[in-house]
């Protein structure tokens, strides 16, 4: 058949873009298809971690996996180590052993980052970051929406002088563990959700220096309670320990991070800043064993699709004198929380897009 010049080259240029897509859908429908789906066999699922178990993010990456593995055919294993080189040998070791490679704590993000395109047959779980290659799927979170809700409950408590440990100083504290975008972006919704409530109050932060350990976590609580903080959110990680312990003496509350921490210490916890990490487990996992792996897409849990929330403020049970608080701060709160899932509140992330787009 006979076709003008330019319509031949436009046939030329229609074949290759199809081809383009073929190729493109074939390379993602191998990376959603393992090839324990190809042969009937456990699909083998590894969890690196680099904290201990009495952390409450850990529990909540072992809760999802313990669930998926409850549900779905699968070998799991929980490798920890908390070195440097020794979590970059674990990280490859793994990668080269098991079908899909869970991670989901900073530093196991940058080694994902770094070595994903030499394990192109391995599918990789990234929880709490972002990194855009094909054989990647990572579930982020939208918290700076809880700790809006949370900074909100908070700066509600100060006009209940009859509370024990309140004296209406209008002054909130922070404790972090590192200074990332992660924890400011945290510390930016809290803030605003407070001075939503109340303009005057004050958010004043203190930084561990750690993680994986203690730092100066005491001190630095020390400092946010010389300053007359009267609720201090705990994000510092194992330095929640020592902290824990001048909350208890000096009678003031918590904001918790990650779940519900009702139980630590009992009577003092406002709320908490839920984050669903099992959930982003357990959604992964699902998606690989039905051979339906999202490899190069970061998916956002939100208010909205109820991946991040507040816990219910003490827990749903406040005793009389906190009574008339706990309805001010549910009705506030149920407000805020349908303002914010419809758009009518944008409460801006300052965290990072992503740490590599290597698509």
């Amino acid at each position: 058949m006979f076709f003008p010049r330019n319509a031949r080259v436009f046939s030329v240029i229609l074949i290759g873009a199809s081809l383009c897509c073929v190729l493109f859908f074939l390379a993602r429908a191998s990376a959603a298809s393992p090839q324990a789906a190809r042969n009937g066999r456990a699909l083998r699922v590894a969890l690196l971690l680099e904290h201990e178990d009495d952390q409450s993010w850990s529990a909540l990456l072992r809760r999802g996996l313990d669930r998926a593995g409850q549900e779905f055919s699968l070998h799991v294993e929980v490798l920890k180590a908390s070195s440097g080189e020794e979590q970059t040998s674990l990280f490859r070791k793994a990668a080269g052993e098991f079908d899909l490679v869970l991670v989901g704590s900073a530093r196991f993000h940058e080694i994902l980052r770094d070595n994903a395109a030499n394990y192109r047959r391995t599918l990789f779980g990234c929880v709490d970051a972002g990194i855009r290659a094909p054989n990647v799927m990572c579930v982020t979170f939208a918290d700076e929406q809880g700790a809006y809700l949370a900074g909100a409950a908070a700066a509600m408590l100060p006009a209940r002088r009859g509370l024990s440990g309140v004296n209406g100083g209008k002054t909130l504290g922070w404790l972090a563990g590192e200074d990332t975008s992660a924890q400011r972006s945290l510390l930016n919704g809290f803030t605003e959700g407070a001075r939503l409530i109340d303009p005057e109050t004050r958010v004043i932060n203190g930084i561990s220096g750690s993680s994986n350990g203690e730092g100066r976590a005491g001190e630095e609580t020390r400092r946010l309670l010389e300053q007359g903080a009267e609720v201090i959110v705990l994000a510092a990680g194992r330095g929640n320990i020592p902290a824990l312990e001048l909350v208890r003496e000096r009678g003031v509350y918590i904001v918790g991070l990650d779940e519900n921490q009702a139980s630590v210490p009992p009577g003092r916890a406002l709320t908490s800043i839920i984050r669903r990490a099992d959930k982003a487990v357990y959604d992964i996992i699902s998606l690989a064993a039905a051979g339906r792996f999202r490899g190069g897409e970061i998916v956002v849990y939100d208010l909205k699709n109820r991946g991040v929330d507040i816990a219910d403020v003490f827990n749903g049970a406040p005793g009389p004198e906190r009574r008339p608080l706990l309805e001010d701060v549910r009705r506030r709160i149920g407000e805020l929380r349908e303002e914010i899932s419809s758009g009518g509140i944008r409460v801006q992330s300052l965290r990072d897009r992503t740490l590599c787009d290597c698509l």
